[in-house]
């Protein structure tokens, strides 16, 4: 009989473990599979891996300076996280006092991915047309 109690208590311990294994794979599956699917929704930029990317956020642009190939055709994306509307115009003088090189109408909330060029070498601006004060310089190397 002491045997016996023996085995049903080993028998019960041996179900509880390879219960919580099993719990445990299934945790792992679980956070695996929700992994995967968060990855699988995030869906790839629909611009080329050597756009130029500027974020307007809270009326600002995230960089002042923007870097092209001379002669080359690029492309530049806006990601725009603010609600108001905004653009990017390239000119060969700063503020609206130059030649016009490239703009872009303006958009608001959204990512757009416009090509640009090609420019010739030079140093020019940009800046947003609606918000003039978000601006800064480009460079054509």
């Amino acid at each position: 009989m002491t045997r016996s109690t023996g085995t049903s208590v080993i028998g019960r311990e041996s179900t509880k473990s390879s219960m919580g294994s099993r719990s445990m794979v299934l945790l792992v599956v679980m956070v695996l599979l929700a992994t995967a699917c968060r990855a699988a929704a995030t869906p790839a930029p629909s611009w080329p891996s050597d756009a130029i990317v500027v974020t307007a956020r809270n009326l600002r642009f995230d960089t002042t300076q923007l870097l092209f190939k001379a002669d080359t055709p690029s492309t530049l994306v806006l990601v725009n996280e603010d609600g108001d509307a905004h653009n990017i115009a390239i000119r060969t003088r700063s503020g609206f006092e130059g030649d016009l090189l490239f703009r872009f109408d303006p958009v608001a909330a959204t990512t757009i991915a416009v090509p640009v060029g090609p420019l010739p070498k030079g140093t020019y601006f940009f800046l947003c047309e609606i918000h003039p004060s978000m601006s800064g310089t480009v460079f054509v190397y």
